[in-house]
């Protein structure tokens, strides 16, 4: 009837005397470096309760770290309580509702071992060292959103611990406003202890798309590849990925996956297009495991970097942003990053009503990332002003903030559409502001 993953560990809570403090205290950005009150490792909701108990008794913040990844390293902050949900990680599967139960720390490899047993899938993240937790919670962009949409669109219930040390249950009949808040910004208003997923089915061999190309063809490839996103069908989702290295060379790579049916047709009119948006230098596109595809660059995070990052959405890419984006790309003196994560399909159907993330008519996400080497002050200058440059051609200003930088003028104009019913929200659940005080949606 259904499959069970568990890993049972001892809770405990550690504080800045403890061996281990130092070492549970990182964040997969080693550019940051931050000294919580205490960390408490949980194994159970009754472990989440007495966390968020302390916290209020003592008077401090809350932060959660789930799966652990986060560029901007929201999950640690100074002289705040860090819960650590990381050992809560059973994963249950319902092959006749089609509902995955997912606790909080569980990560995306785990869940996608168990789920393609069955030829499920809950849309999730790229890379299968990523939490579910945080992914869900802000939005979750994976392969398959163009199929099925964002990580939290799947999201039919969950268990939320609450300020007040409270238990409580949400999905769209019990506290339905609530229900639509966790599903964009629901890292505000408590501590997620499990979630309740709707499967949907993937195979388990899809077509890994895997394109390399030379820089000096990055304005054709961005022309073609938007003419190929207007008319692209929903079994198909791609991103596009500028990097300079530590030697300064620069390459254009287009990663993607189709979970369709392959025929002459298919691949004749759909696949050779995208395929072919300039002369390649490599091509390393193949019929692959889905879990494969999910850990094809695991690499690139797994151990951490130090990194500055800033994300915009936009609706389209101006002559203009393509031009800032090479200009500065050759100004760096340190190796960056340009994701381009085009967006069509079920993701732009859904209405911008449905859920608290409400960015459902934008055309692509850019993610830029700068590696912090010997002078962090150059790097975040120039991420910084690049993003200054970036922001009047954005799609309303808008970043995704489960992969930028976070401060107060990013906060405000992503959420500046639903900031009302958010603030409502937030002092109905967590009004002494333990969640996410980052965020700032009230003082």
């Amino acid at each position: 009837m259904g499959h069970d993953f568990l890993n049972q560990k001892a809770s405990q809570k550690i504080e800045g005397n403890h061996p281990l403090y130092h070492f549970k205290r990182k964040v997969w950005n080693t550019h940051i470096d931050r000294y919580p009150a205490a960390i408490f490792e949980c194994k159970s909701e009754e472990d989440v309760i007495d966390a968020v108990c302390y916290a209020k008794k003592h008077g401090l913040k809350i932060t959660v770290r789930g799966g652990g990844f986060h560029p901007a390293g929201k999950s640690v902050m100074d002289d705040a309580v860090l819960i650590d949900l990381s050992n809560m990680n059973a994963i249950q599967v319902d092959e006749v509702s089609k509902i995955a139960t997912v606790e909080a720390g569980a990560r995306t490899f785990e869940v996608d071992a168990i789920t393609q047993e069955y030829g499920l899938a809950i849309p999730l993240g790229m890379n299968s060292n990523i939490g579910v937790s945080g992914l869900a919670l802000g939005g979750g962009l994976g392969y398959l959103r163009g199929k099925y949409g964002l990580t939290s669109d799947h999201i039919v219930g969950v268990h939320l611990v609450t300020g007040d040390g409270q238990l409580i249950y949400v999905n769209r009949i019990e506290r339905p406003e609530l229900f639509w808040a966790i599903r964009g910004a629901g890292a505000n208003y408590g501590v997620v202890t499990k979630f309740e997923f709707k499967l949907v089915p993937v195979g388990q061999l899809i077509l890994g798309l895997d394109v390399v190309y030379d820089y000096s063809d990055f304005k054709q490839i961005m022309e073609k590849a938007e003419a190929y996103r207007q008319k692209a069908i929903d079994d198909i989702s791609f991103n596009i990925i500028l990097t300079k290295s530590n030697t300064g060379f620069k390459s254009v790579r287009v990663i993607g996956m189709y979970i369709g049916e392959l025929n002459l047709q298919t691949e004749t009119e759909i696949i050779q297009p995208l395929l072919e948006l300039a002369p390649s230098v490599t091509d390393y596109s193949e019929m692959m495991p889905y879990v494969d595809m999910q850990k094809k660059f695991d690499c690139f995070i797994q151990d951490g970097f130090a990194i500055e990052g800033i994300s915009l959405f936009f609706n389209e890419l101006h002559p203009d942003v393509i031009e800032i984006l090479m200009d500065e790309v050759d100004r760096s003196e340190f190796p960056v990053s340009y994701h381009f994560v085009e967006i069509h399909g079920k993701m732009n159907r859904i209405s911008k009503f449905e859920t608290a993330f409400h960015i459902r008519d934008a055309s692509y996400l850019l993610v830029v990332e700068a590696e912090v080497g010997s002078h962090p002050d150059l790097t975040e200058q120039w991420i910084y002003q690049l993003y200054e440059k970036l922001l009047p051609y954005s799609y309303n200003q808008v970043s995704y903030l489960n992969s930028s930088t976070i401060d107060e003028g990013v906060i405000q104009n992503s959420y500046r559409c639903i900031h009302g019913r958010l603030v409502a929200l937030k002092k109905e659940y967590d009004s002494e502001n333990l969640f996410c005080s980052e965020n700032k949606l009230i003082d």
